[in-house]
């Protein structure tokens, strides 16, 4: 890994294609991302933030222009190739947290390592001090359908980190959570920070957003930046 910044966008374009019409999610955004911040990509539904943070992820590829993540262009690989640079290197919590019910906190959190193997007793010690000091110890062999809303988006984080990746992306982290919840969830993502993780959240809610603790707030609309 370069001494670059943690993620770069440059003049990046996805476009969608639908019947006649041609849609640009995201039209020639540019960002470079240092390693070590917390930055929030804001605006409405249909923005493009949640896009844009797909790209960053290579979870999305680009129709033009062109992704580096530590310093490395990922813009063409193969799908095998982005799905192993995903595995090892990103962190990705959707909006839908995508738990597996029937299955305990601790079984979801180790998850991500099931297609190299499956969890080693080391890789166990760490999903156990994670969910621990994300306030869940008690709730570790619970069933992933019996937690409230903040302690699956704890543990859907956990999960994340249970690789430590470079960076940690989340999409609405903080949706439909009450202040309490919310601000546990925020508090949290700064503590991360401030140990050295990189941190994109796409969001609309103003908690997260308006933080003067986040290093950086990107507003989006209609695919463009037009702020930050």
């Amino acid at each position: 890994m370069s001494g670059g910044p943690a993620i770069a966008v440059r003049e990046v374009r996805k476009r969608y294609v639908d019947g006649t019409r041609r849609l640009d999610a995201v039209a020639d955004v540019s960002l470079e991302v240092p390693a070590g911040e917390l930055w929030v990509l804001r605006g409405p539904s249909g923005s493009g933030k949640t896009t844009l943070l797909g790209l960053m992820g290579a979870m999305v590829a680009p129709s033009s222009g062109r992704v580096e993540i530590g310093g490395d262009d990922v813009t063409h690989l193969r799908d095998h190739h982005r799905t192993r640079l995903r595995r090892e290197r990103i962190g990705f919590v959707f909006q839908e947290l995508q738990l597996v019910s029937r299955m305990t906190v601790l079984e979801n959190v180790l998850l991500p390592l099931v297609p190299s193997g499956g969890a080693r007793p080391e890789d166990r010690a760490r999903a156990r001090e994670l969910l621990e000091r994300f306030g869940l110890k008690a709730q570790i062999d619970a069933r992933s359908e019996r937690l409230s809303g903040g302690q699956r988006q704890r543990a859907a984080i956990a999960r994340a980190l249970i690789r430590a990746p470079q960076v940690l992306l989340l999409d609405e982290p903080t949706a439909h959570l009450d202040t309490d919840n919310a601000n546990e969830v925020v508090d949290l993502l700064c503590e991360l920070r401030d140990e050295g993780s990189t941190i994109v959240a796409a969001t609309h809610d103003p908690r997260l957003a308006e933080d003067a603790r986040v290093d950086r707030v990107i507003t989006m609309r209609d695919g463009a930046v037009v702020d930050g």
